[in-house]
């Protein structure tokens, strides 16, 4: 999305909820752009699961520096046994997803350049065909790696947290906080975005 677009959106979001609109008057302009949603992007959102930041942060770091010069590749990937895996602090079954996933790109049977192009429920689908990717790793890789405009990540507990801080509501009704990011449409990925800055 164009900063020219993204500013309008911003806008948009500030007259159609109030309380958003306060929590962007305090962060300020959005930053949300796409990066390179590559076979890394991937790794690092499935290492990222269930884990704290500075624990993904530290075994995405050790498990960076195995390979040479700490560039990713899929053949790689492959390559490494379980055990060296496990030695960066990955647990089995996630090696088991890292390796399935650098199996299914190295065969064809992925191929992330040409999925970029497709809609959204397209990368979900094809996404979710690899073993341990379900909707969470999708919805990151949608909002943070493609910066698609209308992704809600309603399994996070981070995002379930701050929602539940700002607009008051119990960070376990799922029906009460897909509510709040209703008013957010086309654009709940920009509404997601300032709540991930909103935490404490």
């Amino acid at each position: 999305m164009a900063l020219q677009d993204l500013a309008q959106t911003v806008r948009y979001l500030c007259k159609k909820d109030k309380r958003l609109a306060k929590i962007i008057n305090e962060i300020g302009g959005c930053g949300l752009i796409g990066r390179d949603a590559d076979f890394e992007f991937l790794v690092n959102s499935i290492v990222s699961q269930q884990l704290s930041k500075a624990a993904a942060d530290t075994i995405m770091a050790r498990f960076r520096a195995t390979f040479p010069k700490g560039k990713i590749t899929p053949q790689k990937a492959l390559e490494k046994t379980r055990s060296e895996l496990k030695a960066t602090g990955l647990s089995t079954r996630k090696c088991d997803y890292i390796h399935d996933l650098s199996g299914k790109i190295e065969n064809g049977t992925l191929h992330l350049t040409k999925l970029q192009s497709e809609d959204d429920d397209t990368i979900r689908r094809r996404l979710k065909e690899v073993k341990g990717i379900g909707d969470w790793t999708v919805d990151m890789y949608l909002l943070f790696g493609l910066a698609r405009p209308d992704v809600f990540p309603v399994n996070d507990l981070v995002l379930r947290k701050a929602i539940a801080k700002a607009y008051k509501v119990p960070q376990d009704d799922t029906e009460a906080i897909l509510k709040v990011a209703e008013r957010w449409r086309p654009y709940r990925s920009i509404g997601s975005w300032y709540l991930y800055r909103y935490r404490v």
